[in-house]
């Protein structure tokens, strides 16, 4: 997270100092009606009516001054630990604190130094207990299989000779962030579960049905019931949704309405537990229902056919938003409504593309 301070330069776009800081912060109190503040990105500063940032606490968020940030971080022995839940979220965490010298960044935050692999693996230490076994060579070897930004730039390697053993040791020149912020990162990157949980519940006040749909692709596969019931599971409790809907052999690209049909579906739906029904069921609710919302882990959980997509919305219009989780792969929940989709190209073909297969059970 930045402060406030710094928001409002970005707001203003102009170069972060105590002087424009000051300058930029006189323009938005110039407005009492209004206040800074972002949403998911707080790199994307706004300026929004105080009356709808308090009515929507949980969508709008307001900034921290620097000298509240700093409080923060002095009583961070009083708070307890956070811990990274998945990779994703490590990942998260090494691409803001770290990031490749040819950026050239000018935020005062960060300050280029030379980094060990071993160093990231220490600060990694605090925040998750994935990196404890590994040595740095296999730390290493990770950063590379995960790709993240920081691999951009070439290593240095030096070999250094002790009495014990050898080691091979890899340097880079990086912009590397301010330690007085990594609590405050960290803290920011795990509360996006617990705001997609809080606009999930908002929504549920709010009139809406709340619905998983899960599918599993044609083939031969031994642990085709487990995969499914590992998704429907997750979908209960990684988005609260009051029903979940299952598509047990369908292609990604194939129609919602050619889903199903096959009498093989129900020796399998039979072995499911807290299921509503298939894919002709989940046609026939959004029929029934005025309000609702669907929720599916990848876009290839859902479809990846954006015209039959665009066809459903437009015959089904208490469609009225899809949300896809990504938790686990990104760290992080796309939502769209069903006008976003039907008018803007751009974010209906997001559902085209799957590149590789990926475990929708996670």
């Amino acid at each position: 997270m930045i402060s406030k301070e710094e928001a409002s330069c970005l707001f203003y776009c102009k170069p972060f100092d105590e002087n424009s800081a000051e300058e930029c912060l006189k323009n938005i109190e110039a407005s009492p009606e209004v206040d800074l503040c972002y949403t998911n990105n707080f790199n994307e500063a706004m300026l929004i009516c105080k009356s709808r940032i308090y009515g929507a606490p949980n969508f709008y968020k307001l900034y921290k001054s620097k000298q509240e940030i700093a409080e923060e971080t002095a009583n961070n022995a009083d708070k307890k630990n956070i811990i990274f839940e998945n990779d994703s979220q490590i990942v998260d965490f090494i691409n803001y604190v770290f990031r490749p010298k040819e950026e050239n960044l000018c935020d005062p935050r960060y300050k280029l130094a030379t980094v060990y692999d071993k160093d990231i693996m220490s600060v990694i230490w605090k925040f998750s207990h994935k990196s404890d076994s590994k040595t740095p060579l296999a730390f290493s070897q990770w950063l590379n299989a995960q790709k993240v930004d920081l691999t951009s730039t070439e290593p240095e390697r030096k070999i250094v000779k002790t009495d014990k053993k050898v080691l091979k040791l890899r340097s880079r020149q990086l912009s590397t962030l301010d330690h007085v912020y990594y609590d405050t990162v960290a803290e920011t990157i795990v509360e996006k579960l617990p705001r997609h949980q809080s606009k999930i519940n908002e929504m549920k006040k709010d009139g809406y049905q709340i619905v998983g749909y899960c599918r599993k692709s044609v083939g031969e596969t031994r642990n085709r019931i487990a995969c499914l019931q590992r998704m429907v599971d997750i979908l209960y409790k990684r988005s609260l949704v009051d029903k979940v809907f299952v598509s047990p052999v369908s292609l990604a690209k194939q129609q919602f309405a050619k889903r199903d049909l096959e009498d093989e579906k129900n020796e399998i739906m039979s072995k499911l537990n807290n299921t509503h029904g298939c894919t002709i069921d989940f046609l026939k609710f959004l029929e029934k229902n005025t309000k609702v919302c669907v929720i599916s882990i990848d876009y290839a959980g859902l479809t990846t056919n954006s015209m039959d997509l665009k066809n459903l919305l437009r015959e089904y219009p208490s469609l009225q938003k899809i949300f896809i989780d990504l938790f686990f792969y990104e760290n992080q929940f796309i939502y769209f409504d069903n006008e976003q989709l039907l008018n803007n190209p751009e974010h209906l073909e997001l559902f085209d593309c799957r590149p590789s297969p990926k475990q929708r059970g996670r």
